[in-house]
């Protein structure tokens, strides 16, 4: 029997999507549980493949706790469900609300996702097929579980979690979750997830004293952590005043959670203050942004209520067999759509409507990948030729950008969020491109003066933690090891993948790394 409490974290992300961690636990009576935190959709074009590789038995894992309803934290739940897992999914009450409809979205894009794989990759097209399918949804909802915030849960024997309101989006919760002792110190780890200290439909209590206290390990996000509050320009209400002004038509492209319902929010609150003409016609698009606009309405209801009539007024949706006519109208028209990237859903229809136009605007919101709609309209110039759909357009509106809708926090944020903790044990970095957590690990390590070390996670290291002594006197060992990822499937496909990808920077594992943590006697 081993006399330690152990754990092993591991992480299946090497930079932005895919989140996915592993947590094994061996408790001091010999019995071994292991949970994910996160199991995301690989979207960066150069890790989609490790979407199909199986890199752990799901019937292996024994919960499922999920951070937020975004499709890079919970795409790949529906396929763990379909290869066997049959545990309980821990989510907010909030998210299970919104979960569902987003799984089967993501199920209806399989083909496509599977025929541009194997136009990637000809010589490994045989492997590629739907990750999974609506029944593996509707499985997946019935073993979701929702829980309320700031109250603590024991969702296997001996592992207990509590989650915290986070900005990031409504119904996304950070997550402490406490390994217990019995008889030793326990072993304690706060998962920020996707973060930022303010969302515009709820406000973000500060997080309990009692916690802050506490000697946690800290895995924290670091999408934004190369960029500074006072460097991002917020020039989207000027653009939209200087466009409305001018009776221009306006395009928004935004995201289903989050940005569209913000989107929608802003324009209310611009009708509210006399900046919107009234000849303007005010519409909204893409069934699973309206679906879940409806149903931020009715969670805010009881969630919030004061920010339950959000619409703005007057708000049309757009028929399906009218979208080819959308400026065919005597009014000018500000159309806010899916998907945020303007590669799905009804942007692909409005997009060449809106850009051959030269009395049209087109705003981005969000982030534009590489391979997307967006990304191509940003790098091109004006009168240049954009192929959509293998049709070609003239780009004669105007394109603007803006990066103040993030639902991340920025670097300084990120650091003042460490920096409440009294005394943790340590940060690891994750969820951001590789350059970015290579400066924000500088960061902390220049600024946060209560954090003893700081390190990454991700797919090529692991980090075995050993609690021993007592509660009373104890003495945290952690040592950081290679990862065992590639034991599992590791195909030729995904490994050339990954050779040629931003992550190929990382240039090895370097030494094992060891530390020792003691804490004073308890008096």
């Amino acid at each position: 029997m081993n006399a330690n409490l152990k754990a092993y974290l591991s992480a299946y992300q090497m930079e932005v999507t895919g989140s996915r961690f592993l947590l094994r636990i061996e408790f001091p009576y010999g019995e071994v549980k292991r949970i994910l935190i996160d199991c995301g959709y690989f979207q960066e074009i150069e890790y989609r493949v490790l979407n199909y590789v199986h890199d752990l038995d799901p019937r292996k894992i024994d919960a499922i706790i999920v951070t937020h309803n975004h499709i890079d934290h919970t795409g790949l739940i529906p396929k763990m469900v379909r290869e066997g897992f049959s545990g309980p999914i821990y989510m907010t009450s909030i998210t299970r609300e919104l979960v569902g409809d987003f799984w089967l979205d993501c199920a209806a894009q399989q083909e496509e996702n599977t025929n541009y794989l194997k136009q990637k990759f000809p010589n490994d097209a045989w492997q590629f097929k739907p990750l999974f399918y609506n029944e593996d949804v509707n499985k997946a909802k019935a073993q979701s579980i929702g829980l309320p915030f700031r109250k603590e849960f024991e969702i296997i024997p001996g592992v207990y979690v509590t989650y915290y309101e986070n900005g990031h989006l409504l119904g996304a919760g950070m997550i402490h979750l406490r390994i217990a002792g019995y008889g030793k110190k326990d072993i304690e780890y706060f998962f920020t997830g996707d973060y930022k200290p303010y969302n515009p439909f709820f406000k973000v209590p500060p997080l309990p004293k009692k916690l802050l206290r506490k000697d946690l390990i800290i895995v924290c996000e670091s999408t934004y952590g190369s960029t500074r509050s006072d460097e991002i320009k917020y020039v989207l209400k000027r653009n939209l005043m200087e466009s409305l002004a001018a009776g221009k038509n306006i395009l928004i492209g935004a995201f289903a959670q989050g940005r569209m319902q913000e989107m929608l929010l802003l324009v209310r609150r611009m009708q509210d203050e006399g900046l919107i003409p009234s000849g303007y016609r005010i519409c909204y698009d893409g069934n699973l942004g309206i679906k879940t606009t409806q149903k931020y309405i009715s969670i805010l209801e009881w969630y919030n209520k004061p920010m339950a009539d959000f619409l703005p007024k007057n708000l049309e949706v757009v028929d399906a067999k009218a979208r080819g006519n959308i400026l065919n109208d005597n009014r000018p028209v500000l159309l806010i759509t899916t998907s945020g990237m303007l590669s799905n859903g009804p942007a692909v229809t409005y997009v060449p409507i809106f850009l051959s136009d030269p009395n049209s605007v087109i705003h981005l919101v969000g982030y534009a990948a590489e391979e997307t709609i967006a990304r191509d309209l940003l790098e091109s110039k004006h009168e240049s030729q954009i192929t959509i759909r293998g049709e070609t357009y003239v780009k004669r509106a105007k394109v603007f950008t803006t990066r103040e809708c993030t639902s991340h926090a920025t670097e300084d944020q990120l650091l003042d969020l460490i920096r409440l903790f009294e005394h943790p044990v340590m940060v690891l970095i994750n969820h951001g491109a590789t350059s970015v957590q290579k400066e924000f690990q500088k960061a902390v390590s220049d600024e946060c003066e209560n954090v003893p070390e700081v390190d990454f996670i991700n797919r090529n290291t692991m980090y075995h933690m050993v609690m021993m002594g007592s509660r009373r006197t104890w003495e945290l060992k952690i040592k950081k090891m290679p990862s065992k990822l590639n034991k599992f499937g590791w195909t030729k496909k995904s490994e050339q993948a990954i050779k040629r990808s931003r992550g190929s920077k990382h240039k090895g594992h370097g030494e094992p790394i060891r530390r020792s943590y003691r804490k004073r006697q308890y008096h």
